[in-house]
């Protein structure tokens, strides 16, 4: 892969917390409008690496270079995050899907309430659940609602920590279908130990 084709470019990068090395001297690159899936058993800087692109992290060693003229904040600015442990806060379903278009760069992109019905429906969830409190929805229902937000603030850059952990086969296929279906120009990294989701990858990685 050539370097102007892609979109962050990670070279030696060691993640240290205490005595406990999480990544060492690790180096990959994500291709630009493609699905990159981090593949690795639990504990092997999956879900590290994914707060290092976002910023939430800094790196002990090494380097992320973020190409095509962006830097970190761009990348965060042009980015959808689902976390694995997915706590939205309080209020109903429909006031936490509503959050991430209260922020001045989403505003623009804000949906009426027939769209993110829609989204919701596509994902196999009724409308009655807007009426919910979020916390007391299934682990799968929210894991839902959150790609459900990731699909409408439609950003140009998804990262997805086991967006399909808690879901069922029928879920899975809604998910895949309602993020993955149109994606030409988005670039989507994923961890990911679930076959059914790594068939849909453009690019894997492994991590020891």
């Amino acid at each position: 892969m050539r370097k102007r084709d892609s979109l962050i470019t990670c070279s030696d990068l060691t993640v240290r917390f205490g005595d406990e090395v999480v990544l060492e001297a690790f180096s990959c690159r994500i291709a630009e409008g493609k699905h990159t899936i981090l593949k690795g058993e639990s504990g092997s800087g999956k879900s590290t690496l994914l707060k290092l692109f976002l910023g939430f992290l800094k790196p002990t060693g090494g380097s992320i270079q973020f190409n095509s003229g962006k830097d970190g904040r761009d990348i965060r600015r042009d980015t959808a995050w689902l976390p694995q442990d997915l706590d939205l806060g309080s209020g109903t379903v429909e006031e936490v899907i509503r959050k991430p278009f209260c922020f001045a760069t989403n505003q623009a992109k804000s949906p009426g309430r027939e769209t993110y019905m829609r989204a919701l429906r596509q994902l196999g969830l009724s409308s009655e659940n807007l009426d919910k409190p979020f916390r007391a929805l299934s682990t799968g229902q929210r894991q839902r609602v959150g790609l459900a937000i990731c699909h409408l603030l439609d950003k140009p850059i998804l990262l997805l920590d086991e967006p399909t952990s808690a879901l069922d086969r029928a879920s899975k296929r809604r998910a895949a279908d309602i993020l993955l279906a149109h994606t030409k120009n988005k670039t989507i990294v994923s961890t990911s130990h679930d076959p059914f989701w790594i068939e849909y990858a453009d690019n894997i990685i492994e991590l020891s």
